[in-house]
């Protein structure tokens, strides 16, 4: 893996990819097909930034999110 993609945003605690609420911060979107879409991939919302971004994309913002164990 490359450094740049160990940060992808995918991994970060800002980033936000959960259908439900990609489709509340963008209303209308549901009318072109819906949040769980396979072109959407995992694409989310950035919650620093404030805008959707690709699940591959980086910044200096990145937080790691925390392991889950069960």
């Amino acid at each position: 893996m490359k450094p740049v993609e160990a940060r992808a945003c995918l991994g970060c605690r800002h980033f936000n990819h959960a259908p439900l609420e990609l489709e509340a911060a963008f209303p209308g979107l549901s009318s072109l097909s819906s949040a769980y879409a396979a072109v959407r991939a995992d694409d989310g919302v950035c919650g620093i930034h404030a805008r959707y971004v690709t699940s591959a994309s980086s910044c200096e913002a990145y937080v790691g999110r925390a392991l889950a164990f069960a």
